[in-house]
């Protein structure tokens, strides 16, 4: 069964409504909770490796074979030159079947699986070690920020439920494609931090120039992280769109093209 996209319904600002919600709490936390830059890094950061966890589990229940022909985006686990195994990948896969109304899970998945999860955290820790946010991770003890990762949390869980289960997608998904879906945004998420670094910090000082020229007084830190903040915000809220009009427009264009999963069938 070939999945047709056009069959999907435009996306709307309602639906989508869960995850603006849930992505504007950190924003929250500046305001009213003196939460620093650091601590809503932190948050995103710990939603993306829960993100990659979760499509991993899904990843178990995709039924499709790889197809290597014609794809430019390799993930870890396949190799470019080298053809998968007949055997393995042929019509008729090994699956493990966990009874009622759960799909089987094919085995053959699990090794693409883990070497993603283990290219995904590398990347994730990286940069966190690098920005010194291992302290602030570990002293997320507050109801407060204990809530926000929750609730960003919670939002791609019923997502994921929603887009993948409900509708029996993974009928139609390789693992492959299934675990594109999170390695793009945290190939984003890296790309994005570093020109929020460099392009925000050369932002801030200009701002810190002009105000101090015009109005004579020097911003705070606290109104600086919360400029800094609502740029990241404002960018994970692009991403979040654009994910939303992938998976649920029926002819998604622009940014949110590259959030769609190659699918070889399309060529």
């Amino acid at each position: 069964m070939e999945f047709d996209r056009r069959t999907r319904n435009r996306p709307t600002v309602t639906a989508f409504a869960p995850t603006l919600l849930s992505n504007l709490l950190p924003l929250g936390g500046v305001l009213w909770f003196d939460w620093r830059i650091g601590e809503v890094l932190a948050i995103y950061w710990i939603e993306v490796a829960v993100m990659l966890l979760a499509y991993s589990g899904a990843a178990l229940f995709a039924e499709r074979r790889i197809v290597l022909e014609g794809r430019n985006l390799f993930l870890p686990g396949v190799n470019r030159g080298k053809e998968l195994s007949e055997s393995k990948w042929g019509d008729n896969p090994t699956t493990i079947n966990l009874g009622g109304s759960i799909p089987p899970i094919y085995p053959r998945n699990i090794r693409i699986i883990v070497m993603s999860v283990v290219w995904g955290l590398g990347f994730l820790l990286l940069p966190l070690g690098s920005f010194g946010l291992y302290p602030v991770v570990e002293s997320i003890v507050s109801p407060s920020l204990i809530a926000a990762v929750l609730a960003t949390i919670g939002s791609h869980l019923v997502e994921l439920r929603r887009e993948f289960f409900a509708t029996k997608r993974y009928e139609d998904l390789s693992a492959h494609m299934v675990l594109e879906i999170p390695c793009r945004v945290i190939f984003f998420a890296i790309v994005f931090l570093a020109l929020a670094t460099l392009v925000g910090g050369f932002s801030l000082f200009l701002i810190m120039g002009t105000v101090r020229e015009v109005f004579g007084v020097v911003p705070t830190r606290g109104t600086l992280e919360f400029f800094f903040a609502t740029g990241v915000v404002l960018g994970k809220l692009v991403v979040e769109w654009s994910r939303f009009r992938a998976e649920n427009d029926p002819d998604p264009s622009g940014f949110a093209s590259w959030f769609v999963p190659f699918d070889p069938r399309s060529e």
